[in-house]
């Protein structure tokens, strides 16, 4: 049980996403290309908490658990803009999938590298 609850960043950060995503915004102006950034920074934390989860929570090789953390945050991603198809004012944009999974990526490399970091610094 208390594996679980290294989940529990991602899930409420997840929550606070969808429960986003679920209000139709209307901006006076038009955006443009400039929303990918605000995914790729709001998955790239995804990202970073799931890591969190996954390398705390399992014995899995650092490739499964590499794999594991961004195939969920794909998911994740997959599963808002499909929800965003369905909020009046939202649209779904595959490009927006696309800059959440360059977010996860970044997110889970961050966390990799922060880790190894640490590690080395613990064996010194």
């Amino acid at each position: 049980m208390k594996r679980w609850l290294y989940f529990l960043p991602a899930v409420l950060f997840y929550l606070s996403i969808f429960a986003l995503s679920s209000r139709g915004i209307r901006f006076g102006f038009h955006l443009g290309h400039l929303d990918k950034i605000g995914h790729f920074l709001e998955f790239g934390s995804l990202g970073f908490l799931l890591a969190i989860g996954f390398f705390n929570a399992f014995s899995f090789s650092p490739s499964m658990k590499t794999a594991l953390t961004f195939g969920t945050g794909l998911i994740l991603a997959i599963l808002d803009e499909w929800h965003q198809f369905f909020v009046p004012m939202r649209k779904s944009d595959v490009l927006d999938i696309v800059a959440d999974a360059a977010g996860l990526a970044f997110g889970i490399f961050i966390f990799r590298s922060l880790a190894g970091w640490r590690k080395k610094a613990l064996h010194k």
